[in-house]
C-alpha cells in the first residue's frame, strides 16, 4: 500500500510541522541517529517544577486589644435604639442634736446617661465559577470571604469601643467628654529611667489617687495603656539594668501594660492612660453591643450569591471617669 505524502495528508486536514519520514510500524524500534519528526526538546513545562506551599500567609492587621481593657456586655438586642444607665450621687449634711429641731437632710441625686446604639454592616458576594476555580487551588471561597468580614466587623467594634461613633452620641474609652483632661510632660526620648518613671507616678498615677479619694492605691489592679512605641520605653534602664518597667512593677503590685496602638497619632503625638478597671465592685466602664454579629441570609442570584453581615455598638461606656487618668506629650 502506497504512503500518502505529507502533502496529500495535508489537504486531508493533517499537518506534520518539520516531518520527514513516516515511521514504520513493523520496525521493533528506532535508531538513535534516526531523524525525529517533533521539535527538539528535553525540558518539561515549569508548572511541574513548581512546588506549592501548603503554607497560607495572612496580611496582618493591628492588635485590637480594647477588650483587654474592659469587658464586653450585651444590653438589648440590635433593635434598641439607645441604653441609659444611673448615677447615684449620695448628698446631705449633719448637725448638733438638739431636741427641739429635725435637723437637716440625706437625700440622693440621680442622673440618667444616655447612649445611641449604632448598626453597622457589611457584605460578601461570589460567585459560581469564581468558587469552582478558587476550589482548584484549594480555597474555600465562601468561607473565605465570611471569615474576611466577620474580621472587619471586629476591626470597626475595636475601634468604636476606642474612640466612639462620629456624629453620634456614641464614644469610646479613649474620648469620653467625661474623662478628666490630660496632664501634658515633656519628650521621653531624652529622659533617663528615673524622669520617665517619675513622669508615670507623679503626673499619671498621682492625680488618679487624689480624685479617688482613696479608693485607688497602688495596690488596686490598674491597667496603663500605651502605644507599642512608648512601651518600647517602658524597658529604657539605667547602667544597673533596672529598667522602667521594673520600677513600676516594684511599686504597683497589680499593674498591667495593655498595648493599644490607636494612642499613637502622628498629629497629636502619644497619650497614655492608667485606669482603675473596678472599683469597689463596681466596674469603672464596659465595652457594649446589642448584637456581636449577625449573620444574614445567603441570598441566590443566576450566578452568584449574596450576604450581609450586621453588628451593633454603644461604643465604650465610661461609669466612673475619676478613675481614668492620662498625660500626653511623650513624643
Amino acid at each position: 500500500m502506497r504512503k500518502p505524502t505529507f502533502q496529500e495528508m495535508a489537504h486531508a486536514g493533517f499537518h506534520f510541522q518539520g516531518a520527514r519520514a513516516w515511521i514504520d510500524g513493523n520496525v521493533p524500534a528506532l535508531a538513535q541517529d534516526a531523524a525525529l519528526i517533533t521539535a527538539p526538546n528535553t525540558a518539561v513545562p515549569v508548572e511541574f517544577t513548581a512546588y506549592i506551599d501548603p503554607l497560607v500567609v495572612e496580611i496582618l492587621t493591628g492588635v485590637r486589644n480594647a477588650r483587654a481593657v474592659f469587658e464586653e456586655v450585651k444590653k438589648g438586642d440590635w433593635t434598641t435604639s439607645y441604653e441609659k444607665w444611673r448615677a447615684d450621687e449620695i448628698v446631705g449634711t449633719t448637725q448638733p442634736y438638739s431636741d427641739y429641731q429635725n435637723g437637716t437632710t440625706s437625700d440622693v441625686n440621680s442622673n440618667w446617661i444616655a447612649r445611641e446604639q449604632y448598626v453597622f454592616q457589611t457584605a460578601i458576594k461570589y460567585g459560581d465559577r469564581e468558587v469552582d476555580m478558587a476550589a482548584q487551588a484549594k480555597i474555600e471561597l465562601a468561607a473565605a470571604k465570611q471569615r474576611a468580614a466577620a474580621t472587619i466587623i471586629d476591626i470597626d467594634s475595636n475601634k468604636f469601643y476606642l474612640l466612639g461613633v462620629a456624629g453620634k452620641n456614641i464614644y469610646g474609652i479613649l474620648n469620653d467628654p467625661n474623662l478628666p483632661n490630660a496632664t501634658s510632660v515633656t519628650a521621653w526620648a531624652s529622659k533617663t529611667t528615673a524622669n520617665i518613671y517619675a513622669d508615670i507616678l507623679t503626673s499619671l498615677f498621682g492625680p488618679l489617687a487624689t480624685r479617688s479619694g482613696g479608693h485607688v492605691t497602688n495596690a488596686t489592679p490598674l491597667k496603663m495603656l500605651v502605644s507599642p512605641e512608648m512601651n518600647v520605653l517602658l524597658g529604657k534602664a539605667t547602667d544597673f539594668n533596672v529598667s522602667v518597667l521594673d520600677m513600676l512593677n516594684k511599686y504597683f503590685s497589680k499593674l498591667e501594660i495593655v498595648v493599644i496602638p490607636e494612642l499613637h497619632s502622628q498629629l497629636s503625638g502619644e497619650t497614655i492612660f492608667m485606669i482603675a478597671p473596678e472599683v469597689n465592685g463596681t466596674p469603672t466602664g464596659q465595652l457594649a453591643f446589642g448584637d456581636k454579629m449577625r449573620m444574614g441570609r445567603v441570598i441566590p442570584e443566576m450566578s452568584s450569591f449574596r450576604q450581609k453581615v450586621v453588628a451593633t455598638t454603644y461604643g465604650g461606656l465610661v461609669y466612673q471617669p475619676f478613675a481614668f487618668s492620662s498625660i500626653t506629650g511623650m513624643a
